[in-house]
């Protein structure tokens, strides 16, 4: 396995920067309400990855801290 590999906390925190700019890219004034919709929803579902990602990097810990004996 390679170690070079970013954590799930970078992982995260990039993705969630990706949702912030899907969501500050939503249009405003006088745009057709599904157009909004659809990018809150596209933001939302990125969101969503940055939650399982942070889930990911929780396990991780939780895992090598029962390994050693810390949890």
């Amino acid at each position: 396995m390679a170690t070079n590999l970013p954590r799930y906390r970078e992982l995260a925190s990039s993705t969630l920067s990706q949702a912030a700019t899907h969501l500050n890219a939503i249009p405003t004034g006088n745009v057709a309400s599904a157009e909004i919709q659809a990018r809150a929803t596209n933001a939302q579902a990125v969101a969503t990855v940055a939650i399982a990602q942070a889930l990911l990097e929780i396990g991780d810990i939780l895992r090598e801290n029962l390994r050693r004996g810390d949890a």
